[in-house]
């Protein structure tokens, strides 16, 4: 299958500039001002899986979950498209998303996975948080997974929405809605096209 990389020495540079302690506040600050934001391209690399499998004969099965039962089947590619559809949310375009949110990253030893983690204070409506993690190989590092937290607020109620996306594997969307009267409700899809672990 097709894979998605990213120079290693990109990912190595950008940690590398946000694990230094030996440099002042000014010299960063003065940095931060003159250098353009590098954020991860997010979009991008959802798009790229998207494509992967619309261009794979694979078997893809949907799992909705509500109410505490599980109703399962095989789903076609233009259904696939429409769920995935709901990760391509306008705020991850890259003048947007850079102007918004803030990029922190690190190497997680226990793991060995590469993490940027993307938030913004802004308390309105949409994206709130973006987490990717990359797998470091020899000269690149290949998506691990994406995962997005936003929150949409109304009179009558909040949704929370959780996503996340495995590469290669699966993706979950979990809505959250908080009415103002009355109790929590939950609803889960989950799409699957490649079982293995």
């Amino acid at each position: 299958m097709k894979r998605f990389f990213i120079p290693f020495s990109v990912v190595f540079l950008i940690c590398a500039c946000h694990s230094s302690s030996s440099e002042t506040t000014e010299s960063v600050v003065a940095k931060s001002d003159t250098s353009k934001k590098n954020y991860l391209p997010v979009a991008y690399y959802l798009r790229a899986e998207i494509a992967l499998v619309d261009s794979f004969p694979l078997r893809i099965m949907k799992y909705q979950v509500s109410h505490g039962k599980t109703d399962s089947g095989i789903i076609t590619t233009a259904v696939f498209d429409e769920l995935a559809k709901e990760f391509l949310i306008p705020e991850l375009d890259s003048a947007r998303f850079e102007s918004k949110f803030e990029e922190n990253s690190f190497i997680d030893r226990s793991t060995d996975l590469v993490s940027f983690t993307y938030s913004t204070k802004d308390t309105g409506n949409g994206l709130k948080r973006v987490d990717v993690l990359l797998t470091p190989g020899s000269g690149y590092d290949k998506l691990n997974s994406i995962y997005m937290e936003s929150i949409s607020k109304n009179n009558d109620s909040t949704l929370i929405t959780k996503m996340t996306w495995k590469a290669s594997r699966n993706f979950s969307i979990l809505h959250i809605r908080q009415p103002k009267k009355g109790p929590e409700s939950t609803n889960q899809t989950i799409v699957v096209w490649d079982s293995r672990e």
